[in-house]
């Protein structure tokens, strides 16, 4: 007979402990993993326990039990994501390092790669991530959780460029806010796996992209057919309906809300707008044209002349600059109604009118630097630069550090497409 010491009885008594504990991990895991499909096919709108549960296949009890608030399952959402993304651009360094990895001789190939998975087999979690960095950036937890996530990425991406044969005029950490840029202006575009290829290379240009989505709203009351009264309210609700996305995110969004914010009855936005979606698209809409209207102000008559690289890296910092310093909530609100486009496509002819705008105008920049046509990728690549920074401060809240590179980001940027346009 054998008998069991001391040492043996405690093993036993911890085994149904453990067993316990990892099924609570597997169960958790399985609810962020449910959280994920729900933020890319729905965004934080559709985020509830219940599409949470059935998304992950547990029950309701269970994901309650697990996380008390919706806040508390975007927060081990972001924390799982976060640790995923970081571990495997680690791994990623270890088969750089050891040779394996033939095809990322420079930045660039990395920046290509990353973009090619965000927008293709990792859309979801990429998805996913886009929302959760708009939406964090509106509450401490999510910023810290953010600034700890750029802080720990860049680390990696600084060594893989230390092992990498090919030097890179662009830092590595700006080399992320292009991937960062690129996920974010294209995901609403639904693009295959070719066409974003040929995007980032300039083999086509976002102006040969078909159109995609409608542009009708059935039982939308044109504005000729309103009353100078009513246009004045209607663009009140527009107004209201851009307080409550740059508050609180296209979530919060609904006929009562805008009509409570608006000083009027719950049923006075459903005349103009008979969905959110339209509403969504007019306060898109007039985001896009006050953007518009800030970048034509920062640059004032300077593109109607010869201006050189330095110059225009001078204007496009202070561009930046007040967009993250004095209109960082409305860009978050910009940005949400944005990415909503990914997931509704009544959002995308929108998006896409306001993306071609953004880049015929970056376009015309580099043109007054350089004479003739510079490539398709260059003005995309300086966007994306300018789109992935401010996501980055939108987010995280970026130290002195990371705001006194952004000139030298910009530079390193318009040289690179100087350097493409000259070859």
């Amino acid at each position: 007979m054998e008998i069991s010491g001391p040492a043996d009885s405690m093993r036993d008594r911890g085994a149904p402990k453990r067993a316990a504990q990892e099924r609570a991990l597997r169960t958790r895991r399985k609810i962020a993993e449910g959280a994920i499909q729900v933020l890319a096919a729905r965004g934080v709108s559709g985020l509830t326990h219940r599409a949470v549960a059935k998304e992950a296949g547990v029950s309701l009890a269970a994901t309650t039990y697990h996380f008390e608030t919706k806040q508390d399952i975007l927060a081990e959402t972001s924390r799982m994501l976060m640790e995923g993304y970081l571990e495997a651009f680690r791994r990623l360094k270890t088969r750089v390092r050891a040779g394996e990895e033939t095809a990322i001789r420079s930045m660039d190939d990395l920046v290509e790669r990353v973009v090619g998975n965000a927008l293709g087999r990792e859309r979801t979690r990429s998805l996913a991530w886009c929302e959760l960095m708009l939406h964090g950036g509106r509450h401490s937890d999510g910023r810290a959780l953010a600034q700890r996530w750029y802080s720990e990425l860049d680390a990696i991406w600084d060594e893989i460029a230390d092992i990498l044969p090919s030097r890179s005029p662009l830092r590595p950490g700006a080399a992320i806010d292009i991937v960062v840029g690129f996920s974010i202006l294209l995901h609403p575009l639904m693009l295959e796996a070719g066409t974003v290829s040929e995007l980032l290379h300039g083999t086509i240009a976002l102006d040969q992209l078909k159109e995609a989505g409608t542009d009708v709203e059935p039982g939308t009351p044109s504005l000729d057919t309103l009353r100078p009264r009513q246009i004045e309210t209607r663009g009140r609700l527009i107004e209201a309906a851009i307080e409550v996305l740059v508050a609180e995110g296209t979530a919060a969004v609904s006929h009562a809300a805008v009509a409570e914010r608006a000083g009027m009855v719950r049923s006075g936005p459903g005349y103009y707008f008979p969905t959110i979606e339209g509403l969504l698209r007019a306060a898109q809409t007039a985001l896009f044209e006050r953007a518009k209207s800030r970048y034509r102000a920062g640059i004032g008559a300077t593109t109607a002349t010869k201006i050189d690289a330095a110059r225009l890296a001078d204007l496009t910092t202070t561009i930046f600059f007040r967009e993250l310093l004095e209109f960082a909530r409305e860009n978050a609100g910009y940005y949400s109604v944005w990415m909503s486009a990914a997931q509704n496509a009544q959002l995308r002819p929108t998006v896409r009118s306001a993306l071609l705008d953004q880049h015929h105008a970056w376009a015309r920049r580099l043109n007054t630097v350089h004479d003739g046509a510079v490539p398709h990728a260059a003005p995309l690549r300086l966007q994306a630069l300018f789109v992935g920074k401010l996501i980055r401060g939108i987010a995280g809240q970026p130290d002195n550090t990371d705001l006194s590179r952004s000139r030298e980001d910009f530079a390193a940027a318009i040289g690179e497409a100087m350097a493409l346009s000259n070859r």
